[in-house]
């Protein structure tokens, strides 16, 4: 009987080790004081555990031991998904150093706890221990690799969210990877082999879901903001189109592309036509492909970008120069202030000359901050990085261009995944497809027409989803979207339409399609309260309802910001605190 018991409280002590062994217990730089924890660690994405996939996971600020899970990848294919942590909707942000953190206010564990993996094996600190700097990778084995690594986090890493309601999300490519994963998972839960059955639904920010219909729907989306003359509009009209619907047409006849994934218009005069409406190559035409309306105004901030290849998503420019911010500034230190009332002697030193953004061009230079952070050998043993990654001579990106150039795309839409999860599901299930409106990598009206198709081929109807109410209600007919509000202002945030009904199984089944207004690519940067809210309503949603996205029952926009450390009088820290802080509650 004692040994039985003895037994029992080994292999206890055992999982509660094994989850707090990944536990980070003192982040380099941060500038607050923290009430959630933060992990860091590795789970095998293959049988032989060569295969090693970095997972960072920031719990709840809520209540950790029973709130959601939310599951977040990063796109490219080849970023990482430590970029949505640092640089969109976690809890930290870089400082202009590369050495401090700074509070992102509207981070997404607001009430969720977030896990990050580094998808698929050769990005950020993922790698293969047998061949250094692996970059190998196609849709079916990142498919094979995501399944296996979440089935190791709860069974493994972190066994205590084993039985947790939990979520997949992300954006960019993930509009790939969720699609294929949510299958595989919605098959284990089914057969019996994926360890957690609670899984209730997925969110796909600014989705690569159908590569024919983004294109065709960019070039409609950039004829009507300006990217081309109407006599050029009429010309494709008559000559390329002959008359036929634009709306419907295939735009696609008149490209090229190597890849799959990036297209130029061919040599034909429609193709030459048409390039201007499909261009990405943002740096060449003054513009960011990733939110059209962002601007970067200091040019001598940013080092110029490598040439992009044909068609190629060049990544925004990095940051490079911290000695001319903090010239422009003319901030006093911190021990000129006296409480934080008087922000400043010259309140011309608080506007924003060097973006039209509100967090101090955080868009504009984060990638350069970020790198070097992670980069930073002390940081690594922090994130509890092994000496193996290191002496592979590795080095932490946002992006690979390597992994980028190598990847195969093999499924140039994602109609077949949506089916059969639709077809195999035997509980409840939500998706959540939302898009910035202004981003031209992975527009919102090709992703709205995917939708369309997916709902059409499932016999899914278009429901009325009323936000704009406290109560919201559900009807079952022909309407058009409906607004969506954000805080107590009730400031526009963006229009959602609902798809839903059952399954052969009797399944409940609602795919919500949600625009954020002003938004690009980087959703939870460029509109971070709206994406918050948005975002906690999804993951709280009850099961079979319609979700009230301008509800504020699951978020709070009044936000008060955490207290800062205590890390001494330095000059460099006063200015840092007073960039991050000051200017942060300028805007709450």
């Amino acid at each position: 009987m004692f040994r039985s018991f003895l037994g029992v409280v080994l292999l206890a002590t055992t999982v509660i080790c094994q989850g707090e062994k990944d536990l980070i217990t003192n982040l380099p730089g941060l500038l607050f004081k923290t009430n959630f924890k933060s992990y860091s660690g590795y789970v095998n994405a293959n049988a032989n555990g060569t295969w090693r996939m970095h997972y960072m996971l920031t719990e709840s600020r809520s209540n950790p031991d029973t709130d959601p899970l939310l599951v977040w990848f990063n796109g490219g294919p080849g970023c990482s998904s430590l970029g949505g942590l640092f640089e969109e909707l976690g809890p930290f942000y870089v400082n202009f150093d590369g050495e401090t953190l700074y509070e992102n206010p509207y981070a997404w564990n607001a009430k969720a706890n977030v896990l990050y993996l580094e998808s698929p094996i050769g990005v950020g600190y993922s790698y293969d221990t047998t061949t250094p700097r692996y970059s190998q990778a196609n849709d079916d084995q990142s498919a094979a690799q995501n399944l296996l690594a979440l089935t190791n986090f709860f069974n493994v890493a972190q066994p205590k969210y084993v039985n947790r309601t939990f979520y997949l999300s992300g954006e960019s490519y993930a509009g790939i990877y969720i699609p294929m994963l949510t299958d595989l998972i919605v098959q284990g839960i089914n057969n019996g082999s994926f360890p957690n059955k609670n899984f209730q639904g997925s969110a796909i920010g600014n989705g690569f879901m159908d590569v024919k219909k983004l294109l065709n729907a960019l070039a409609l989306w950039s004829a009507y903001h300006g990217r081309v003359s109407l006599q050029n509009w009429d010309k494709i009209k008559t000559k390329c189109a002959y008359g036929a619907d634009m709306d419907n047409f295939d735009f696609s006849q008149y490209t090229l592309t190597n890849n799959s994934i990036d297209y130029i218009g061919d040599n034909s005069e429609c193709g030459k036509l048409i390039q201007p409406l499909i261009s990405q190559n943002g740096d060449k035409e003054g513009f960011d492909q990733y939110n059209f309306y962002q601007e970067c105004y200091d040019a001598s901030l940013f080092q110029a970008p490598p040439p992009s290849g044909a068609g190629k998503r060049a990544k925004r420019s990095a940051f490079s120069g911290v000695s001319s911010i903090k010239k422009n500034l003319q901030y006093p230190t911190l021990g000129s202030f006296k409480g934080t009332s008087n922000l400043a002697k010259n309140t011309a030193t608080l506007v924003n000359r060097f973006s039209n953004d509100n967090q101090f061009s955080y868009f504009c230079w984060n990638e350069g901050a970020v790198g070097t952070y992670l980069n930073s050998d002390k940081v690594q043993n922090a994130l509890n990085i092994p000496q193996e990654w290191k002496n592979q001579n590795n080095t932490w990106a946002d992006c690979r261009d390597k992994m980028y150039d190598d990847y195969i795309l093999k499924y140039h839409d994602t109609n077949q995944f949506f089916d059969n999860i639709i077809k195999n599901l035997k509980t409840d299930f939500r998706f959540l497809i939302y898009n910035g409106d202004v981003d031209t990598v992975c527009n919102y009206l090709g992703d709205a027409k995917h939708i369309r198709n997916v709902a059409k081929n499932n016999g899914l109807t278009v429901s009325f989803n009323s936000s704009s109410s406290s109560k919201t209600t559900l009807f079952q007919t022909e309407t058009d979207r409906v607004p969506w509000y954000y805080s107590d202002n009730k400031q526009l945030a963006g229009y959602v339409q609902s798809y839903s009904g059952k399954n052969a199984n009797g399944a409940n089944i609602i795919i919500d399609l949600l625009t954020v207004k002003g938004a690009g690519h980087m959703v939870p940067y460029d509109r971070a309260g709206p994406s918050v809210q948005m975002i906690s309503n999804f993951v709280w949603a009850a099961k079979n309802a319609p979700i009230d996205y301008t509800s504020q029952a699951n978020f709070n926009p009044n936000i008060q910001l955490s207290d800062m450390i205590d890390t001494g009088s330095s000059s460099t820290t006063s200015f840092l605190f007073v960039v991050s802080a000051v200017l942060l509650n300028l805007i709450l």
